[in-house]
């Protein structure tokens, strides 16, 4: 189980990309991510309480039970397609841009300065 440190989701299995750095052949750079907000700032959790009513486990295991397990998968589903379609919104997108915008050049602006200074042609 991964812990995102930028967004704080929870999920079972990291997005593996690839970083060739130029380089026509292997090796590359096997990089962890987060599958919702793509950061690499992770953290391995241990499961120690159910993952889906929170009460401590007894033996090793995911769920407390296997109406938990069933409720559980359910709900991490639909919160999956969730996610997956706000991170494919515009909103999203464009709150991606300005804050990679800002890391590249050092800036600060907020998304009305940078959507104003885009459309003038100022960037």
């Amino acid at each position: 189980m991964y812990c995102c440190t930028d967004c704080k989701a929870e999920f079972e299995y990291v997005e593996i990309v690839f970083e060739t750095h130029g380089l026509s052949t292997p090796p590359y750079e096997r990089i962890k991510r987060c599958p919702f907000c793509h950061g690499t700032d992770l953290t391995e959790t241990d499961n120690r309480h159910c993952r889906f009513c929170g009460s401590r486990l007894t033996k090793a295991g995911e769920y407390c039970s296997e109406k938990c397990k069933s409720a559980g998968e359910r709900y991490f589903a639909l919160d999956a397609r969730r996610k997956k379609l706000f991170q494919n919104s515009p909103v999203a997108q464009a709150v991606r841009e300005v804050a990679a915008y800002n890391k590249t050049h050092g800036t600060k602006y907020s998304y009305g300065q940078y959507f104003s200074l885009k459309e003038q042609g100022g960037l």
